[in-house]
């Protein structure tokens, strides 16, 4: 009696497993997957600022500058602090897709767009934005990291 149970449990084992296997057929191919473009618009609120990758946030009161990214392509900066760009202007990404630059142009500002890096990323289900630029002098580096402002 054991050795027909354990015959038919193995039996059953192998017509579950072929047919599961067989139940799931993913037609998708990956050039049919569209990624989204990013929505880096909003009010972007400065919350950590890292100098040389050392965390320099509570040296001053970084919490009230803001980021204004308008869907219109527009930026304004509210509360200046050092940043790559003193006036207003526009701002576009280098891919909207994956963005891995931002161009700022400042408006009525002689010279060249301002291009700094950045990351996008989602910590603890929310979206961060990640600005790195160095300010003229190449041995210092500051990292900017903002949350969505409601």
């Amino acid at each position: 009696m054991k050795h027909k149970t354990v015959i038919c449990a193995i039996a059953a084992i192998a017509v579950m497993t072929s047919v599961s296997c067989d139940s799931y057929k993913d037609t998708d191919t990956p050039k049919d997957l569209v990624e989204v473009d990013k929505d880096l618009s909003g009010v972007w609120q400065l919350t950590e600022v890292k100098r040389n990758d050392i965390d320099i946030s509570s040296s001053m009161d970084f919490t009230q500058f803001r980021l204004h990214l308008e869907k219109n392509g527009r930026y304004s900066l509210e509360n200046r602090l050092p940043f790559p760009v003193r006036e207003n202007g526009f701002w576009e990404v280098d891919n909207p897709e994956f963005p891995f630059q931002l161009t700022f142009t400042e408006d009525d500002v002689e010279g060249d767009p301002v291009d700094v890096e950045i990351r996008y990323p989602i910590v603890d289900g929310e979206r961060q934005l990640c600005i790195t630029h160095s300010p003229g002098c190449d041995i210092n580096s500051y990292e900017y990291t903002f949350k969505k402002s409601n």
